[in-house]
């Protein structure tokens, strides 16, 4: 059989002949292999030792402490630097040395990816368990089938274990995981016998809530009291409202069951769940069903309203706050719309530890980071730039797929005429020895086995060759529909939908920090100011002229005031930002703020301004300016479901839109 090698044979090749080989070792231990006494110390020792049986240049080590086999390369910090380092020009080392397979990884995703990248960097990979590496065809063998049977165990554990889980389940007993406040898991640590029952303890914390929502129909009011008699959660931390809220009407206390494999389940493409049916677990009760039905009753009868309409609020969740919080919207009053950190809520009923975080003015910050990104998605060739560096840096590992898939197809039929050659040579040989029938057929088969189990290897690489192929196409695909998309939106992007907004700007991966914000004004929102603000149009300029256009439309005001010195001085206030009561000669500062609120309401204010339109205006009063740094990290490169945010990539991509202040509001003059 004709061996197809690497360059990277030749590479190695040249290196023994030329000069002393350098080899840097990777280590990796899982958390649970940490807690059996199995650290980085002790996998050490074995990777320097084959280093130097081997002859090598020891260089250096990387360790990734407390990370699981199932991650992929590039979700670990100290292989992201080894790969790094492989990339320079000089390389500094010529070999990777681990202790053995599943220091790699235990599924062949996180496995052969990475093994592949070295090799065409010119980099081979040595496993001290078995004393073999990849500068030949026989080592390549050996490591698949190694790494095959490291995935194999893993889905083995996984089956074996899964299974007695739901087994479990079904008879009705502890399956593992988080058991619901109330509850407790009896004889626990009995293998077979464990089973939910109620914790005394707990239910009276249960109970105690149920009798003070039923006499104050305030969850509030709840936590407070419990937090004050010393009946904290679990953790031993005091009730939030919408902890104990949660706890309350959640299904193990309404309901009593507990649903197993719900909807979190891991499932197929068909929607079926994979490592078992859904099973419903009852629960003993804390409350009979008639005090279940009263607090049901209790709970609904104050439902939260629903917005016929509600707004769409752009940034919510993509803004963060200076205190590490985000933003999310919020209508504060009738006539304000905000965006209010997460941090001015307590941590928990009556901590008192609230942020100070201003109040930001939604309509005007999001006029302002919408223009930035429309700048960004106008400039067609900067889009096409960063589309390409955003490709470039998150294509997976920068594999050359194509070729491995080449080689494997190569190897395939390579495999496949050594099987034939060997059946028939077997065959001959069966009959030679006078084997017939059925004999003759094991001793075929026996002599092709193994040949047969190395063609299903080679088969099982090559299918997850071209899923990694598909999978870094798509990367590239779904990059380059968002630079089509904002190529066919740019003449249009002003005037497009607000959830349509909302949605470019969660595709573009939109990430806003709020640097700098001034104090946040006391009082009600002016409406006058706000008016303009939601209209997007300066502040008129009121003349004689100007004056017997709207005069007729500024009745049914019962101050005594002049109607035009009125309509002065709210014009006045939207631009200067004075307050009511420091507005000039006004008398009452209240019967004007009255007299405002009603002509905005009615719709008087708006068609006395489009009579207006034509004439001098000025800019509408902004408050002190809001810094804000926006960086944009597309939804094409974001991390696989299951990707923890130690992978590395969650500044991969981003680009500074703008560096200068923002001018929008904290508060409302």
């Amino acid at each position: 059989m004709t061996k197809t090698l690497t360059p990277v044979v030749e590479v190695a090749r040249g290196a023994v002949e030329s000069r002393q080989l350098r080899a840097v070792d990777y280590l990796r231990v899982s958390t649970g292999e940490q807690l059996k006494g199995y650290g980085i110390a002790y996998t050490g020792m074995r990777t320097k030792k084959h280093i130097e049986k081997k002859g090598w240049l020891y260089v250096r080590t990387y360790a990734d402490e407390g990370y699981s086999g199932s991650l992929e390369a590039h979700q670990r910090p100290d292989v992201k630097k080894l790969m790094e380092a492989a990339r320079q020009t000089p390389r500094p080392f010529d070999v990777v040395v681990v202790a053995e397979e599943r220091a790699i990884g235990r599924a062949g995703r996180a496995f052969w990816p990475w093994v592949w990248e070295l090799e065409d960097l010119g980099v081979f990979v040595a496993i001290v368990k078995g004393d073999y590496d990849n500068t030949t065809a026989d080592g390549r063998s050996r490591m698949r089938k190694a790494a095959d049977r490291a995935e194999d165990e893993r889905e083995t554990i996984r089956e074996r274990t899964q299974g007695g889980i739901q087994e479990k389940a079904a008879d009705g007993l502890y399956p593992g995981g988080m058991v619901p406040f109330g509850y407790r898991v009896a004889e626990q640590g009995k293998k077979g016998v464990s089973y939910y029952a109620v914790d005394e303890t707990e239910a009276a914390t249960l109970r105690r809530a149920r009798q003070l929502f039923l006499a104050k129909r305030s969850w509030t009011a709840v936590a407070l009291t419990l937090n004050s008699e010393e009946r904290y959660s679990r953790s031993d931390k005091p009730w939030t409202r919408k902890n104990i809220r949660c706890r309350m009407l959640g299904e193990a206390v309404l309901e009593r069951r507990i649903v197993w494999r719900g909807k979190s389940v891991y499932r197929d493409q068909d929607g079926d769940p994979v490592y078992g049916e859904i099973v419903v677990i009852n629960l003993p009760e804390i409350f009979t069903d008639k005090e279940t039905e009263e607090l049901k009753a209790a709970a609904q009868e104050r439902p939260r309203p629903v917005q016929s309409d509600p707004r769409v609020y752009l940034l919510t969740g993509l803004m963060t706050s200076p205190c590490g919080r985000t933003y999310e919207g919020h209508q504060h009053r009738p006539t304000e719309v905000i965006y209010r950190c997460k941090g001015r809520q307590e941590s928990y009923a009556g901590a008192g530890d609230q942020c100070s975080c201003p109040y930001l003015e939604a309509t005007a910050i999001e006029r302002q980071v919408w223009g930035d990104a429309v700048n960004l998605l106008s400039d067609a060739e900067r889009m096409k730039a960063m589309a390409q560096d955003w490709i470039g840096a998150t294509v997976e590992q920068r594999v050359d797929h194509t070729k491995r898939i080449a080689e494997l197809d190569q190897q395939i039929a390579e495999q496949s005429d050594v099987i034939d050659t060997t059946m028939a040579v077997a065959a001959r040989q069966a009959a030679k020895r006078g084997l017939r029938g059925g004999e003759a057929e094991g001793a075929v088969e026996r002599a092709v086995r193994p040949l047969n189990e190395e063609l299903e290897g080679l088969e099982k690489l090559r299918r997850d060759a071209v899923a990694w192929q598909q999978e870094a196409a798509e990367v590239v695909r779904r990059l380059e529909a968002l630079e089509r998309l904002a190529a066919a939106a740019r003449k249009n992007l002003q005037n497009i939908e607000p959830h349509e907004k909302a949605e470019l700007l969660d595709m573009m991966g939109l990430q806003a920090e709020v640097v700098r914000c001034a104090p946040r004004r006391k009082g009600v929102a002016c409406g006058v100011r706000n008016w303009f603000l939601k209209a997007g149009r300066g502040v008129p300029v009121l003349d004689d002229e100007g004056w017997e256009r709207i005069r007729h439309l500024m009745g049914g005001s019962r101050s005594t005031l002049d109607r035009r010195t009125m309509v002065e001085a709210m014009l006045t206030k939207a631009v200067t930002g004075t307050r009511w009561e420091d507005s000039p000669a006004l008398g009452n500062p209240r019967s004007l703020q009255t007299q405002a609120y009603r002509w905005v309401a009615s719709g008087v204010w708006g068609q006395a301004m489009d009579l207006l339109t034509d004439v001098e205006s000025r800019p509408v009063w902004m408050p002190d300016p809001v810094e804000i740094r926006v960086s944009l990290r597309p939804l094409a490169v974001e991390s696989r479901p299951g990707d923890e945010e130690r992978d590395g990539l969650t500044t991969a991509g981003q680009v500074r839109l703008s560096r200068r202040p923002l001018r929008m509001a904290t508060s409302q003059p």
